[in-house]
């Protein structure tokens, strides 16, 4: 496959660069960001677009282990490979990546192939975990690890100091909301680690998808807002099924309350659908909102 281009530079603070993939970081590219300080450097989510930067840095940090964010990994020269230990695992194992995502057995060769073939994922045995609030020292700036999970289990947000840059992953903002469809995601912790994000002050806040680069605190919450409202969203969606009549999980999942009709990934749609759903059921029947028999779900 052709490999995309970065499409624009911006430096944030004397040490921080985020370099723009195809159409904003669009999956399944995304925006990657270089921090150089006086003694070492590093790279933060080496996407696709990365690949034609001949980087050399000294480590990668990855916010989690998922195949876009990889996807520059072996197109860059280090020496040293890291994400948070939750997510080491699937860093270190192409098999470990597909338990990962959860996805069924019949799906892992498709799935593997496509990591492998399109992202270039390899699986890296040497990778090293990171723990919350680790910080790295380059010499004038820190990159400081903060655990954020949902997304996966390992999802991490780095703050770079004293840029006063936050680099939020796959806490991307976007207009699809919070994806927390992979076997090792939790929609709990998801909100959990949105209400923890929104409160962290800095001046640039960087998505690997999308928006890019949101200005100031001020707008970032009010973005924040907005993504997590997405899931209330959902939450009516799957009332609003249920407000047809009794529904089994496959009615429920063949209709979906994440993509638009048509819209459903090949290899792995279906099994964020369904993640995503069994969710949003669980809570409801938790809220003795939905009932059931085992065998179909009502409003109760």
């Amino acid at each position: 496959m052709a490999v995309p281009i970065v499409s624009e530079r911006r430096s944030l603070g004397p040490h921080t660069t985020v370099l723009f993939g195809s159409e904003q970081g669009k999956y399944p590219d995304g925006n990657t960001v270089l921090v150089r300080g006086r003694d070492s450097s590093l790279v933060i989510d080496p996407s696709l677009s990365a690949r034609s930067e001949a980087l050399d840095v000294d480590r990668v940090l990855l916010t989690h282990t998922h195949e876009d964010h990889a996807a520059g990994v072996s197109g860059v020269r280090w020496q040293e490979l890291s994400v948070h230990e939750a997510d080491l695992a699937a860093l270190r194992s192409v098999d470990d990546l597909m338990r990962l995502y959860g996805l069924a057995p019949e799906s892992w060769p498709a799935m593997t192939q496509m990591v492998q073939e399109r992202f270039f994922f390899e699986g890296w045995p040497q990778a090293t975990g990171l723990c919350d609030d680790d910080v790295i020292d380059l010499g004038g700036v820190t990159v400081r690890l903060i655990h954020a999970p949902g997304h996966t289990g390992g999802h991490s947000v780095y703050l770079i100091e004293p840029d006063g840059v936050l680099v939020t992953g796959d806490i991307d903002l976007t207009g699809f909301g919070p994806y927390y469809g992979d076997a090792a995601s939790s929609l709990d912790a998801f909100e959990s680690t949105l209400a923890m994000v929104r409160e962290i002050a800095a001046a640039h806040y960087v998505t690997f998808h999308h928006k890019g680069v949101v200005e100031g605190h001020e707008a970032f919450a009010a973005a924040v807002d907005s993504y997590t409202a997405s899931i209330g969203r959902r939450t009516n969606d799957l009332l609003a099924l249920l407000a047809d009549g009794p529904s089994t999980f496959d009615e429920l999942h063949a209709h979906g309350i994440v993509y638009r009709a048509g819209t459903r990934p090949a290899n792995f749609g279906d099994s964020v659908e369904a993640h995503t759903i069994e969710r949003h059921l669980a809570r409801l029947l938790a809220d003795g909102a939905v009932a059931s028999d085992g065998q179909q779900y009502w409003l109760a």
